[in-house]
């Protein structure tokens, strides 16, 4: 079983071979919870709009779309 040690900063180091085996990365965030007196790592989800970022690019923009389909509209109205 691994051992961790605590530093004077309060900070612990996880062993490679549990950062592995789930997949740990620098940057995780989590909770710390008590549960029955053992102290229990949560994972947080990431921040879902960061996530989410760049998923809808495409060829144009909704701003240039909307702004050309109001310029055809008001050319109609002209006519």
């Amino acid at each position: 079983m691994p051992v961790i040690t605590v530093s004077s900063k309060g900070q612990i180091i996880i062993p490679s071979e549990i950062r592995k085996k789930f997949n740990i990365k620098q940057g995780d965030r989590f909770q710390l919870h008590e549960h029955e007196g053992k102290l229990v790592l949560v994972p947080l989800q990431d921040r879902p709009f960061v996530k989410l970022h760049g998923t809808l690019k495409g060829k144009t923009s909704l701003t240039g779309s909307l702004r050309k389909e109001h310029a055809l509209e008001i050319e109609k109205e002209e006519r």
